[in-house]
């Protein structure tokens, strides 16, 4: 396949100032060797008020400039360019929103502190955001390593719908970044639930320029197939595509995409 057309040169990179570690920072501070600098990071500081309202007996919080500086020093010391903003707000996943039309961001990337038993656990809000935000949103999971090896994307080739198939297109595109400025193994997984409809593995292969040995084509519910595979080649990053939904339907919890991003345990990419 093409070069990826698609960069990471602007970057969010959501801060819990109630947490001790900054996973999402250290992947945005990573990506800036790796991409050759160039990478500015806008921080947005800010608690969920659902966490807050959870985890606190009081609404107050507080951190001092010592604790900012010692944020930002990392950046400093690698001469990224960044900017910042602290927010105060019950529309959490709005104003994240709002930042990436304001500095034009290429990706949102944010930490998962829920994580139990291996699994993503994701807020409401962060959920929220998933759903409707216009670039690419990595969950960044606080076991995985920096160093990118395996890539796997997940794709289902034998659509016939176009707007699945642009999306397919958009997993490829931005896993051939990763792979290529990571100098990792990309892989493909594209599961099928019926026999009538198991995908053509020759156009796997032309279509995603993928080696034949990387190539998973597993009978079975995507759910349990691309969790499988990531465990199996031990992935860093799994890219995944959900399509943005707006109404009632953006109000409902449990598609097939969000059930897949509980089950797996490494860094995930979602693409709308």
């Amino acid at each position: 396949m093409s070069e990826s057309n698609h960069a990471f040169k602007n970057i969010i990179v959501v801060i819990d100032p109630a947490e001790g570690k900054h996973y999402a920072l250290e992947r945005a501070i990573m990506m800036n060797t790796v991409f050759d600098g160039g990478v500015n990071i806008h921080l947005s500081i800010s608690i969920e008020m659902d966490k807050l309202r959870k985890d606190h007996d009081t609404f107050e919080f507080s951190c001092d400039g010592s604790w900012y500086n010692e944020l930002v020093k990392p950046m400093v010391d690698a001469g990224i360019d960044y900017t910042s903003e602290i927010l105060w707000t019950d529309a959490w996943h709005r104003s994240i929103l709002a930042a990436t039309k304001k500095y034009n961001a290429d990706l949102v990337i944010m930490s998962d502190y829920a994580t139990k038993a291996g699994h993503t656990e994701l807020s409401s809000s962060k959920w929220a955001l998933l759903r409707v935000s216009e670039c690419p949103v990595m969950i960044v999971h606080p076991d995985t390593r920096l160093e990118r090896k395996t890539i796997l994307s997940a794709v289902n080739m034998q659509t016939d719908n176009p707007r699945y198939a642009e999306l397919n297109e958009k997993i490829l595109s931005y896993s051939q970044l990763l792979s290529t400025k990571y100098n990792a193994e990309k892989h493909i997984v594209n599961g099928y639930e019926d026999g009538m409809e198991y995908p053509d593995r020759a156009k796997l292969l032309r279509d995603t320029g993928t080696k034949q040995e990387n190539i998973h084509v597993k009978q079975g519910g995507p759910r349990a197939i691309i969790s499988e595979v990531a465990e199996e080649i031990n992935a860093d990053v799994v890219v995944i595509g959900t399509l943005a939904r707006r109404g009632v339907m953006a109000a409902m919890r449990g598609n097939k995409s969000e059930r897949i991003i509980r089950d797996l345990n490494c860094d995930i990419m979602v693409l709308n």
